[in-house]
Parts: structure tokens; sequence; C-alpha cells
């Protein structure tokens, strides 16, 4: 179950994971909730926090999300999780490779602040935006 989650940020879209990402979870929560921060905001972010993972199934959801038009507007995603999504990412290193000009980070459940942190920190194409020139 997919399920979008607060993060204080519009330009931060974020989302509570647990279990398996179903098809309607990738077409009626994640995908509107992207084009809608993408519609927003030149840069967004993404957050997935991860309650439980139950596998990963190649050419899925989770490989669909690589090519999705908008993702060429993000530039950071964290991904938050404890122990048992750790040890996924070590049979599964692959899951969130691939995400070109992507900086993708993890942190373990007890540091969701800091990501959250990370994710808002000033977008660069905001900052020169800002700039006087």
């Amino acid at each position: 179950m997919l399920e979008r989650m607060e993060t204080g940020a519009g330009e931060i879209a974020g989302f509570r994971f647990d279990g398996d990402m179903t098809t309607k979870d990738y077409n009626g929560v994640l995908i509107p909730a992207l084009e809608e921060a993408g519609g927003t905001h030149p840069v967004f972010r993404i957050l997935f926090s991860i309650v439980n993972f139950h596998g990963w199934k190649p050419r899925g959801n989770w490989e669909a999300l690589k090519d999705w038009p908008g993702m060429e507007k993000v530039d950071r995603i964290a991904i938050v999780g404890g122990e048992k999504w750790e040890e996924w990412m070590n049979y599964l290193p692959g899951l969130f490779v691939g995400f070109v000009g992507i900086d993708v980070r993890y942190f373990s459940s007890e540091h969701l602040n800091d990501a959250l942190d990370w994710l808002r920190e000033p977008i660069a194409a905001e900052e020169a935006a800002l700039k006087p020139g």
C-alpha cells in the first residue's frame, strides 16, 4: 500500500510505503501526486518512507517510475526505512539505480527528520532564480 505523506514543503512529494506497490497505488496515488508536484515546481523531490518491503518485481511499478517523463524534474530522492529494507537493498542494489541525474540517499527509519532536512535544502534552480543578475 502506498499513501501520501505530509512533508511540510510543497516541493517534496512524500509517500508512506507499506508492503507491495500495486498498479492501483502507482496509477492512483504515486503518479498523480508527482504530476501535481511537477506542475507547480520546476524542480521537486521525493520522500519514500518504507515501513515494510515485501519484494520487488523486475519491470514492475518501481521500474516504471524510472521511465515516467516527469522524473526529469526530480533532483533528489530520500528513502527512509528499517533493517528489513536495508537487507533487501543488499539483494536489490539496482532498485533505485538508474535515476540519471538524481541524488538518491538512504536513511534509517530513526533518521526521517534528517531525510526531510536534506530534502528541504534549497533547490539549485530556485537559488539561481533568486540571485540578481
